[in-house]
């Protein structure tokens, strides 16, 4: 099977990728964000208000700069994995794996038999060129990304256990929550935060596998590829929109 990093080398080009997480519902937003430059873009179905036909209107977008979109799903459920992927996602986020059960049904749902059950129906997928790519089945298995979150306390105990199932990729920490879970602030905490997220690093690449990180106050995404990181989220559309419209109004500050 092929390993993750020849996964991500043969998707971008190379073996660390920065990406920009993508929560507003707009396709000219996507193709915007797709022009800055990112390796990938992804497509945060969890938090954003995006449904499947959205879904597909992004990462149309994306493709026209040649920018592959993953998808974070909001749970490891078979239907929204399948949607992603059968509108044309080059992989999948599952937030919130806390267990290798939780795991395990998501590789389930992302893989093609014999590695996992999703359905094959490339003939009406857009991700079989509704029939006119019939290699995309064969060859879906050895070129898919699927990322799985860690967030939690439970989920960082499991972490080297769900790293070495066959199908898992990337590990994926998830700073925020984990500091909810655990009770930590993201600033005054950072270095507990930190220390989490090398445990993390450390569980994949032992299983030959990729870590990747959103940065919180603590870690920007500098610091975590010093830090080992393979993959690392650089900015959010709605995060840059707000700042971007807030420091040019701080810019031009009416007289009283």
């Amino acid at each position: 099977m092929t390993s993750p990093k020849e996964k991500l080398k043969a998707l971008i080009g190379r073996e660390t990728a920065r990406c920009i997480w993508l929560d507003i519902p707009s396709a000219m937003t996507a193709e915007i964000a797709g022009q800055a430059g990112a390796e990938l873009c992804v497509v945060d179905a969890e938090h954003g208000q995006i449904g499947p036909e959205t879904i597909v209107q992004m990462l149309r977008a994306l493709e026209l700069s040649g920018t592959p979109g993953i998808v974070r799903v909001g749970d490891a459920t078979p239907g929204p994995i399948k949607h992603a992927l059968d509108g044309g996602a080059a992989g999948v986020i599952v937030p919130y794996v806390e267990s290798v059960a939780e795991a395990q049904t998501a590789i389930d749902a992302f893989y093609l038999p014999p590695l996992g059950r999703r359905g094959t129906a490339t003939i009406v997928t857009r991700a079989g060129g509704f029939g006119a790519d019939p290699g995309y089945g064969p060859r879906w298995n050895s070129t898919g990304l699927l990322a799985l979150m860690i967030e939690t306390g439970r989920g960082l105990a499991a972490a080297p256990d769900i790293a070495a199932l066959e199908g898992t990729d990337i590990l994926f920490f998830g700073p925020y929550d984990f500091a909810t879970d655990q009770g930590l602030d993201p600033i005054g905490d950072s270095e507990a935060i930190l220390q989490a997220y090398r445990l993390v690093a450390d569980a994949a690449h032992q299983a030959g596998k990729l870590a990747a990180a959103f940065p919180w106050p603590g870690a920007d995404a500098v610091r975590l590829l010093s830090e080992g990181a393979d993959l690392v989220a650089i900015g959010a559309d709605v995060i840059a929109l707000r700042q971007g419209l807030a420091g040019a109004l701080a810019a031009c500050a009416v007289p009283d």
